[in-house]
């Protein structure tokens, strides 16, 4: 990827889409009120969703740059990711999930690192947490922030969950590491973000805040039916680099 100093780096950004018919719409919303929306390719993969979404992105359809395709099987969250990775011809990718709900500024301050520094690999923010579904940005109040802690260092995201939810990579960052394992079916994107900066990618947290994170008690991390199954997970992920956690640690005299 060529990221020359006089050519903002093109985005595209992502939603693998299924059983979201209650958030399509201010999801849509947020993106059509993005400062650099213009600038940006939308891709709405939909997974065989039961739901009707459709009857709301046919209304946006007549923007040149969102763009919808249906799937005639459901190939799991991770699978649907790294179709879209594959797909998107642009600079950078990012993931906007269908219930969160996003900053106007949110892809013009996570695009802007990369055009300050081309050797920059991921960028992420801060996000406010809402309990409420669609709290938009301008109804929000007194929320609590998912912090999104800075960080240079790969152990360190072993046991926090950066970037979150509303990341932005260069897409050549899977030809150096892969893409996302799609057996997981919570902890690929860490994973992923573990492998590509112990390689080496270079990591950024920008300061403005990017969106508002919904804490769905459906989600898998909050629901009592999936926790255990999701807490599994997270502890395989987490014991397949644990190894190497240790051994640099030992060799830095810090346990």
């Amino acid at each position: 990827m060529n990221l020359s100093s006089n050519k903002d780096p093109s985005l595209t950004v992502f939603c693998p889409l299924f059983k979201g018919e209650m958030y399509i719409q201010g999801y849509l919303e947020d993106m059509v009120d993005q400062t650099i929306f213009k600038e940006v390719s939308f891709y709405i993969l939909d997974c065989n969703s039961p739901h009707a979404e459709f009857s709301v992105i046919e209304q946006f359809l007549g923007y040149s740059n969102i763009h919808y395709k249906r799937l005639d099987k459901d190939p799991g969250l991770y699978e649907a990711w790294n179709i879209c990775c594959k797909s998107a011809s642009t600079d950078l990718v990012g993931n906007w999930n269908v219930d969160d709900r996003k900053s106007p500024w949110s892809l013009e301050s996570l695009r802007q690192p990369f055009i300050l520094d081309t050797s920059l690999d991921i960028s992420y923010g801060p996000t406010l947490v809402s309990d409420k579904p669609n709290e938009s940005w301008s109804e929000i109040r007194g929320s609590s922030v998912f912090p999104c802690n800075e960080t240079n260092r790969w152990e360190d995201l072993i046991f926090n969950n950066n970037p979150h939810c509303m990341p932005v990579w260069k897409k050549t960052i899977h030809d150096r590491f892969g893409y996302f394992d799609a057996r997981y079916k919570t902890a690929a994107d860490s994973d992923m973000w573990i492998r590509a900066v112990k390689g080496g990618a270079k990591i950024k947290r920008i300061n403005d805040i990017v969106g508002i994170y919904f804490d769905n008690p459906s989600g898998r991390s909050t629901n009592p039916e999936t926790l255990n199954e999701m807490l599994e997970e997270v502890h395989e992920m987490r014991g397949k680099h644990l190894p190497s956690y240790k051994k640099k640690f030992r060799q830095n005299g810090e346990i």
